[in-house]
């Protein structure tokens, strides 16, 4: 059992900053070769403000927020369940710092950089024998590396930091083994392909973002249809009724809606009589958000589940950066679009300009969705990018850019995760 208690905070986006308790937290997924989710690498860092101090001790500061993080955000709300990738060096993993977590759920990767010791070699033996899954992070081949090559279950390899050939002659040299190969920075479902071929069990990188353009297809009929029910809703004088009557005769919707009345979402359990009534508890600018997630979800059926995630994790995180600005509510409702619609190209594996010709968006949110000008919109999207990558220095750069912002950066993403667990409770 943990040394730490592992709770869940609720925090809103009201909540004062605090400059030195901030945990700045990003996770980038791991995937199967079925395209589901296996685990996150977590990428953190105790704030902004100390990022470049180099006077701080490493390892001191990388355990108290580690320590930090999972004791305040809680392991459950970063990881949804599925396994935790953490970088540990030589001395932490000498120290048994792995042990704080729970076996279930923590990868212990060794850094790249470790002097492979006896007393390496022995805490690792230990790790692996409490029921830790042993991962090698940034691997190259080396002898010295032998040992623990033995007892672990996964090895990671950086595919941009290598040749072919390189890549190639690593992986002979660990065949003789029982381990899973797990490729990292994959940018392209073109190397994704390549490297399933290679006998890779686990990806890690933004090819799931990024579209596989199909030359000579048009949107097919259903997902246009989706495209146009969510462009009624951009429209601020849609008929509220008739989209009420939409989703009357469809079973699929009523059913979700239905479920989300009365999930911890709406924080509410009530006797709904009527669809009408349904719709009425959850409210117009609610169920607009919601329902146009919900053509997202279906146009998203042939794509990895975390793709649909990331698009509501970046529009909350979008409508909060946006809200925080004080600029008023339509901008705030913008924000919130250029987060859930800047992986439409992904979703539909077309142009972002042929996407956005089905919809009636406004000028400054499609220059911002093709990437042609930057607007107020498109800093927010970087930033919000930027912080799902764990690029910190780019997340200082752009966060300048706004008063009073980054401070509550970390509160907007747990918030964010919070949305993305509580949508898939209807999903």
């Amino acid at each position: 059992m943990n040394d730490i208690a592992m709770r869940d905070r609720s925090v809103t986006a009201d909540e004062p900053p605090d400059r030195g308790g901030r945990i700045f937290i990003a996770r980038q997924p791991i995937f199967r070769r079925n395209g589901r989710v296996f685990g996150y690498e977590l990428l953190f860092r105790s704030g902004l403000d100390n990022f470049f101090d180099e006077g701080q001790d490493g390892e001191q500061a990388t355990s108290r927020v580690i320590t930090n993080t999972f004791s305040l955000i809680g392991i459950s709300k970063i990881t949804e369940g599925r396994k935790a990738f953490i970088n540990f060096s030589g001395d932490m993993l000498v120290k048994e710092y792995p042990a704080l977590f729970p076996p279930r759920i923590t990868v212990a990767e060794v850094l790249e950089n470790v002097e492979v010791t006896q007393e390496v070699i022995d805490a690792c033996r230990n790790l692996v024998a409490k029921g830790y899954i042993l991962a090698l992070d940034d691997f190259v081949f080396t002898e010295e590396f032998l040992p623990l090559v033995k007892i672990a279950h996964i090895i990671k390899f950086d595919v941009q930091a290598m040749t072919m050939d390189a890549l190639n002659c690593n992986l002979q040299q660990v065949a003789p083994y029982n381990v899973k190969l797990l490729a990292e920075k994959v940018e392209t479902i073109e190397e994704y392909d390549v490297l399933k071929d290679m006998g890779f069990s686990f990806f890690q990188g933004y090819f799931f973002s990024k579209p596989k353009i199909v030359q000579g297809r048009d949107i097919p009929g259903s997902k246009l249809q989706y495209l146009k029910i969510i462009r009624v809703l951009q429209d601020e004088n849609y008929n509220f009724k008739k989209i009420t009557e939409f989703i009357a005769q469809d079973v699929s919707l009523s059913y979700k809606l239905l479920r989300y009345v009365n999930s911890a979402a709406m924080r509410r359990r009530v006797e709904v009589t009527s669809m009408q009534s349904a719709v009425a508890l959850v409210g117009e600018l609610t169920l607009r958000k919601w329902l146009s997630l919900m053509m997202l979800s279906y146009m998203a059926d042939d794509k990895p589940q975390e793709l649909l995630r990331l698009t509501l994790l970046r529009a909350r995180f979008c409508e909060q950066i946006g809200e925080k600005m004080g600029k008023g509510r339509d901008f705030t409702s913008s924000c919130y679009t250029v987060g859930m619609f800047s992986l439409l190209d992904v979703l539909l594996d077309q142009p972002m300009e042929n996407v956005l010709r089905h919809l009636s968006l406004a000028h400054e949110i499609v220059a911002t969705l093709i990437g042609e000008e930057i607007t107020r919109y498109a800093v927010i999207l970087k930033l919000v990018k930027a912080y799902e990558r764990g690029d910190w220095q780019e997340v200082i750069r752009l966060a300048s850019c706004f008063k009073n912002v980054y401070d509550h950066l970390p509160i907007f993403y747990e918030n964010a995760l919070d949305d993305v667990r509580s949508f898939y409770i209807t999903v």
